[in-house]
């Protein structure tokens, strides 16, 4: 739920609270009936009621839309995640260990000039289990087709995944954030 439901939300609940301390005062007396029935009809009949009456339903119908949608997904990228688990324990490995093994795979390719990874744990639902998904933020060379880059470079991770943890079908999204002359650090020519 976003923040500006949040408000909307507070300030529906507050309404609803003066509402009900309003019905607990008439309740107990502390108003002459004829005085606050009065009242009551003199409010009913204004249209500004009408109005009022039309935004809080809308603004209740919204609400309760937002509850019901599906919720997004729910990504973390702080924690570990499980490999194996058994009777023993499980297996766990740190979600850093899987950005520094990724980062040096991309380091190591050819027009890849500086890779960052975030490594996201997406978490489990009732229809799916908890998976990896991987997001490449590639700076590379400036002849290099970036096509067959992004390409070899997923692939090139998802065959590292399944080589040292066993995982098949982790998600490896590509965003290419910059295309550079500069040689890759550690390759500078002495002239």
């Amino acid at each position: 739920m976003g923040i500006i439901n949040r408000f909307l939300l507070f300030v529906l609940m507050i309404g609803l609270a003066v509402l009900a301390v309003l019905m607990l005062l008439l309740c107990m007396g502390a108003v002459p009936e004829p005085v606050w029935l009065n009242e009551l009809h003199y409010i009913l009949s204004r249209r500004e009621t009408i109005v009022i009456a039309i935004v809080v339903l809308v603004l209740a119908l919204h609400l309760l839309g937002v509850l019901l949608r599906g919720r997004a997904e729910r990504t973390r990228e702080t924690g570990d995640f499980i490999l194996l688990q058994n009777d023993q324990g499980g297996v766990r490995v740190a979600l850093p260990a899987i950005r520094a093994m990724a980062e040096q795979t991309l380091i190591g390719m050819r027009g890849v000039r500086m890779a960052k990874v975030r490594v996201q744990r997406v978490r489990a639902t009732s229809k799916a289990p908890e998976t990896l998904r991987l997001v490449l933020d590639l700076t590379v060379g400036r002849h290099t087709p970036v096509g067959p880059l992004t390409e070899a470079a997923a692939a090139a991770i998802r065959a590292q995944l399944q080589e040292t943890m066993g995982l098949e079908g982790v998600a490896v999204e590509s965003h290419i954030t910059g295309i550079t002359d500069a040689l890759p650090e550690g390759k500078r020519r002495v002239v």
